[in-house]
């Protein structure tokens, strides 16, 4: 008897997680299927040869975000429209690197935890989005423009 028990809630838990996974691929195949045309799309009409890192931000609109390097090696980075357009395409090396993204975070809130620095676009301009957690535990979006480092809006909640 014990053994059936066994038996069946380990056939419960199975189902339960298969029907997870099963949800999660479903719920998440259109984000894969809009980054993979953005890439593409980048690739063809900015002529990349590698692709280092792809991003999708959700802001006032949608956006995939290739970064990658041209025939020439100079890094780029192209954004995509959802309406499956280039928006947008920049040398890295006209933009703040990322890792000095963190120097113009000005803010009266001290950072707590840094979440992550991204690309972001709004309103037709290239930032950087830096999410952090404050020491009131409340989550900020901070927005940097991406060429000079200048500061355009930030969000709290």
């Amino acid at each position: 008897m014990k053994k059936w028990i066994i038996l069946s809630v380990s056939m419960i838990v199975i189902i339960i997680l298969w029907q997870c996974i099963s949800i999660y691929q479903t719920a998440m195949s259109p984000v894969k299927d809009q980054i993979e045309k953005g890439v593409a799309l980048a690739q063809k009409g900015a002529e990349l040869q590698t692709v280092e890192e792809v991003a999708a931000y959700n802001g006032t609109n949608s956006y995939v975000i290739v970064q990658g390097t041209d025939s020439e090696k100079e890094e780029l980075v192209v954004w995509v429209k959802e309406s499956k357009e280039i928006v947008h395409t920049m040398k890295m090396e006209d933009g703040i690197p990322k890792e000095e993204v963190l120097n113009y975070l000005q803010t009266d809130r001290q950072p707590k935890e840094i979440i992550s620095i991204t690309l972001a676009m709004e309103k037709n301009t290239p930032l950087w989005e830096i999410k952090f957690k404050d020491s009131n535990d409340q989550y900020n979006l901070y927005y940097i423009k991406f060429e000079n480092g200048e500061y355009f809006q930030r969000i709290i909640f």
